[in-house]
């Protein structure tokens, strides 16, 4: 007998915010060409940015954030940890290895998240979204198949590093949906910024620079990291994680939308398998929850 669950209240709008997150994230190569500043730089303008912006919103709801802190303090630093180590991580993947090799580690990242969550909370993981994770994942190799360089184990090795930090983040925050993680995103803009200064030049950032690095901190990544706050508050660790790879396909649409660079037709081929992967895991939730 089928019965009318709600898989549209509460899941289907954290499968939306999950993707609105991975586009929010998607965005950010396109803003970074505009930035003419080195990596670190940017790291650390950006970091410095989102604590700015995210610190007037922890302000307004200061009782909900020392209530939070109260509850769950040891969770909302090991978050704010992960992520910036995922962000660091990743800075220092791209010097060492080509963003191919880099993304297609990254595409590990609901596996390994989905096991966690398994192992830490549970959470059942459905054969459909297994198989939805491995056609994801060839997917994502089809992208950057052309693209893929030996000798880059070391990069690929400190992406692994990235995978791993943001899969712990992910059964973090699905863990402690019962209190605000928004603390955790100023705690992670703070360690980001503290690593990166030692590498970094502040003076070199001038007037010109910040609209887009506002458009890069306040902008991309604090909405992206709200909205990814959001869907884990509804939606489990993996299948949040598997929607997450839209963002690695996402990015190189941007730049044919915006500089007019027509990715390859691997690229494109793999782009449409992952985003059918996502959206049909999506679809055969929603009739599992109904059904």
């Amino acid at each position: 007998m089928k019965t009318h669950a709600p898989f549209g209240s509460s899941a289907a709008l954290g499968a939306l915010y999950a993707v609105g997150a991975a586009l929010a994230f998607s965005t950010a190569g396109v803003i970074v060409r505009r930035i003419d500043l080195p990596a670190w730089d940017v790291s650390f303008a950006r970091s410095v940015l989102l604590v700015a912006a995210i610190s007037p919103l922890l302000l307004l709801h200061r009782r909900r954030v020392v209530d939070d802190f109260r509850r769950a303090g040891f969770w909302l630093f090991l978050s704010g940890l992960f992520l910036a180590g995922s962000a660091v991580a990743f800075i220092v993947a791209l010097s060492l290895a080509p963003v191919a090799n880099v993304l297609i580690v990254c595409g590990a990242t609901p596996f390994v998240t989905a096991l966690l969550a398994r192992v830490f909370l549970g959470e059942p993981l459905s054969r459909h979204t297994i198989v939805a994770m491995i056609v994801a994942l060839l997917g994502l190799a089809l992208s950057v198949a052309n693209s893929l360089q030996a000798g880059a184990a070391v990069g690929m090795a400190v992406t692994a590093i990235v995978s791993l930090c943001m899969s712990c983040n992910y059964v973090i925050v699905r863990h402690r949906r019962d209190v605000g993680m928004e603390p955790s995103l100023a705690l992670a803009g703070l360690f980001s910024a503290l690593i990166a200064l030692p590498f970094a030049h502040p003076g070199n950032v001038t007037l010109a620079h910040l609209p887009w690095l506002l458009a890069l901190g306040p902008g991309q990544m604090a909405v992206g990291l709200l909205l990814y706050i959001a869907c884990l508050k509804r939606i489990p660790a993996g299948r949040a994680a598997l929607l997450g790879l839209l963002e690695l396909v996402a990015g190189p649409f941007w730049v044919w939308i915006v500089d007019g660079e027509r990715p390859g037709d691997l690229t494109l081929l793999g782009g449409i398998v992952v985003i059918g992967a996502a959206a049909a895991n999506v679809w055969l939730d929603s009739r599992r929850a109904s059904g």
